[in-house]
């Protein structure tokens, strides 16, 4: 701290030992001493208290860290939560028209299916269905819908007849 080197020390010792005598000089060390170990406490001491003071404000910083964390993480919960619901009316909206949809083709499906010819009686010399003619009108509907299909036509007419010189297909030559 002073950078005094060993010789300096037996200096001032000699010095000390000239101006307080040999009778007093031990009392003087002892004193000294205690004024050094007492200088030495209250250094102590006081580093001791600022890191205390140090430790106290890394505390509170780590706790303003945490609570802004917290404030982060509840923001983004509500966030999350709000998009669910979002999501959820979505949905319920989506399903609720797409009942509504099928109902209403339920509806238009089975009025269609409930119009019979002569005012919704049987033709003259035949009783009238047990399902009141709806599977008549669904096969009639479905009929309607589905494109017809051509007949298949067999391979052999298909290869060749032999007109053109080209020999049919299982025929000898």
């Amino acid at each position: 701290m002073f950078d005094i080197g060993w010789q300096e020390i037996i200096i001032l010792m000699l010095i000390a030992l000239i101006v307080v005598g040999p009778k007093d000089l031990p009392r003087i060390v002892k004193t000294a001493g205690q004024w050094m170990g007492k200088a030495r406490g209250y250094a102590r001491d006081f580093q001791r208290t600022i890191e205390e003071a140090a430790d106290a404000t890394e505390i509170d910083a780590v706790k303003k860290e945490i609570d802004e964390a917290n404030r982060e993480l509840s923001t983004a919960r509500r966030d999350v939560a709000e998009g669910a619901e979002a999501v959820t009316r979505d949905v319920n909206e989506g399903a609720d028209s797409m009942n509504k949809m099928f109902s209403e083709d339920a509806m238009a499906s089975a009025k269609a299916a409930g119009a019979k010819p002569n005012g919704g009686e049987a033709p003259s010399g035949q009783a009238a269905d047990a399902d009141g003619g709806q599977a008549e009108n669904a096969a009639a509907a479905a009929a309607e819908s589905e494109p017809a299909t051509a007949p298949a036509t067999p391979a052999a007419e298909t290869q060749g007849d032999g007109a053109d010189g080209t020999p049919a297909r299982g025929a000898s030559a």
